[in-house]
């Protein structure tokens, strides 16, 4: 038999998986604790009233500014749209570019669609999945970053990365973020946000890779602002308050339908 709990621990489980994954779902919560789909939603309206928490549609997501999944989970929630934006994306690459790469689950499935059109390129990266996505491709240089390797993004970071950066050029970066406002493009992570900033700091162009998940979500550091991206790659058309101020900084919006 499941057990029965009270209101505050349903809420604090709520809570707690947050801290593990991207979004949680009514129905699998309902399902979980053995109470109503209206319960759960009580929960997590108490909870957004709380601020602690999003309403999103048929669920909750986290509102920490500082922390979200690993790599590992982030791979897990929206892997159909992410891969339709790396597609989209890898047909933005000319041949020859030179290109830098950034840490992320979107980059990952970036490298690998990109990989299948066979052209020549030289990729400079501190991920992981990037580096293993072009799998010896013949045509394609990798060099990859130096740099602390932290397993929860799958890649290296820090002053000795930034510092390597420092001695190249690039024609394109492409970067992820986690969250996009009408504002600026943030991050959880300061650390990776160096390494982004450097990138685009870096390259004539630079790509900003987004399911729709990250739209009107700020999290902790600042990455860059919206006219210090050139185009932006998405699944959905973002917000109409996000869309204008996209038009109004001359960033080119492409939605991967």
């Amino acid at each position: 038999m499941v057990e029965r709990l009270s209101k505050n621990q349903r809420q604090e489980r709520i809570l707690m998986q947050l801290g593990n994954n991207v979004t949680v779902r009514i129905m699998s919560l309902a399902e979980q604790f053995n109470v109503t789909t209206e319960t759960i939603r009580r929960d997590i309206d108490e909870l957004t009233d709380k601020g602690l928490v999003s309403r999103t549609y048929g669920g909750a997501a986290s509102n920490s500014l500082t922390t979200e999944p690993n790599i590992h989970q982030r791979r897990q929630a929206n892997v159909a749209e992410r891969e339709r934006v790396a597609r989209y994306a890898a047909t933005l690459i000319e041949p020859g570019d030179v290109l830098m790469i950034d840490s992320g689950s979107t980059t990952g499935h970036f490298a690998k669609a990109l990989a299948a059109r066979i052209i020549k390129l030289t990729v400079l990266t501190n991920c992981i999945p990037v580096l293993q996505g072009f799998g010896g491709h013949p045509e394609v240089r990798v060099i990859m970053c130096p740099g602390e390797y932290r397993d929860t993004e799958n890649g290296v970071y820090g002053h000795q990365t930034t510092s390597f950066l420092e001695h190249f050029q690039a024609n394109k970066a492409i970067i992820g973020a986690g969250g996009i406002t009408e504002i600026d493009v943030t991050d959880a992570d300061a650390e990776a946000s160096w390494v982004k900033r450097k990138m685009i700091e870096r390259s004539e162009r630079t790509l900003l890779l987004l399911d729709h998940g990250k739209f009107d979500k700020r999290m902790f550091d600042n990455v860059c602002s919206l006219k210090d991206i050139d185009d932006l790659i998405v699944d959905k058309k973002p917000p109409e308050v996000i869309n204008r101020a996209l038009k109004a900084a001359s960033v080119r919006l492409h939605v991967a339908k």
